[in-house]
């Protein structure tokens, strides 16, 4: 009767000895994208630029950002991250700062003339997205903008 005691105390003394807690480790974090805005109207055929960054909460260093950008059809336009050209649809990577300035330059030139929507998205490496949509107008002028 001791030894049976004895054995159903140190199965209990065992088993909460061996009990585990899980750990959940954080493996993305919020960002948010910044841009500097565009102007309402831009001249047609030629390039204006933006600042643009990506700023996280906090800088990992397994975390990619790829950016992506888009425009409404039938306009078409070119897009410049950092004097690049970048395909719509086309990623490229980009990197994070927690500066206040802004580290990357947007530079946009419209092909056609009249409204142009774009959606620029950018992803984390856990498929986190962020996206931003803005309007700019392409006015085919003699240089007055309004």
């Amino acid at each position: 009767m001791k030894n049976t005691l004895l054995l159903a105390c140190g199965l209990l003394l065992t088993g909460i000895a061996c009990q585990t807690e899980s750990l959940d480790i954080q493996r993305s974090f919020p960002f948010q994208l910044t841009i500097d805005p565009f102007p309402a109207s831009i001249p047609w055929q030629k390039p204006t630029s933006v600042g643009f960054g990506v700023k996280p909460t906090y800088i990992t260093s397994n975390n990619v950002y790829t950016f992506s950008w888009q425009v409404a059809a039938p306009v078409r336009g070119v897009l410049l991250l950092n004097n690049k050209a970048v395909a719509p649809g086309a990623k490229t990577a980009v990197t994070a700062s927690l500066n206040r300035v802004l580290s990357d330059t947007l530079t946009y030139v419209p092909t056609d003339s009249g409204a142009h929507e774009i959606r620029v998205r950018v992803f984390d490496s856990m498929g986190q997205a962020r996206d931003t949509t803005f309007t700019i107008t392409a006015i085919r002028s003699n240089g007055n903008i309004k």
